[in-house]
């Protein structure tokens, strides 16, 4: 009965000895420092790669490769924001016009955290050659929640003046987009809902004016 008792004691002491340690052990790894005072978040992802993997994509792959880690950096969106310089390069100089179109539309769904490439936007949207780089700037730019006092005159004139019916469909979509702070350019979709050489140009221009409106 003694003994009983004894290893009963004895195994009641080692456990708490156990149990002690293994709470010194949490401790000591709760003390250990984080930098900058937090933990740190894990890094967002799509298709199973990491934001650091697809801008890497974007340096290092083919033509479909990097149009692939563009669109899947746009899919992220703002917790993108990281990418926004290589995208901006991509979208100014990559030798493939699709995968230039790709990157501005991630710029677009970035967002405002994409403010800073608007600069070179604004000179791909006057001045690029390919219809499809221009189209996809007047889709992204009516994203990115820019400066409006300078963006809706942008928009409105390229509705009014670009050779493109892409791009200028892409322009009514994105006043469109902005609803009533685009209640400037509402002339001109009227002009533009009546009397757009483009079906698709006018449908856009008219659900343009009544998103509008609608305000």
């Amino acid at each position: 009965m003694l003994k009983s008792k004894t290893g009963f004691v004895l195994g009641r002491v080692k456990a708490s000895t156990v149990c002690f340690c293994s709470i010194l052990s949490l401790l000591a790894v709760l003390s250990v420092p984080v930098p900058n005072g937090k933990a740190q978040d894990p890094e967002p992802t799509y298709g199973n790669r990491t934001i650091s993997q697809w801008i890497d994509a974007l340096g290092k792959a083919d033509a479909p490769g990097r149009a692939q880690a563009a669109y899947s950096l746009g899919q992220i969106g703002p917790k993108a924001q990281a990418a926004v310089m290589n995208l901006q390069n991509i979208g100014q100089h990559d030798p493939d016009n699709f995968v230039r179109a790709e990157a501005i539309y991630a710029l677009g769904k970035i967002g405002p955290a994409a403010r800073s490439a608007t600069p070179s936007l604004l000179r791909l949207l006057k001045e690029d050659a390919n219809s499809g780089v221009r189209g996809a700037v007047a889709t992204a730019l009516g994203a990115m929640g820019c400066d409006l006092s300078q963006m809706v005159p942008i928009l409105i004139a390229t509705l009014k003046a670009d050779q493109s019916a892409y791009v200028r469909g892409c322009a009514a979509l994105s006043l469109g987009r902005l609803r009533a702070d685009a209640r400037p350019a509402l002339p001109s979709l009227r002009d533009s809902a009546a009397s757009d050489s483009s079906p698709v140009v006018r449908r856009r221009a008219d659900e343009a004016i009544q998103r509008i409106e609608s305000d």
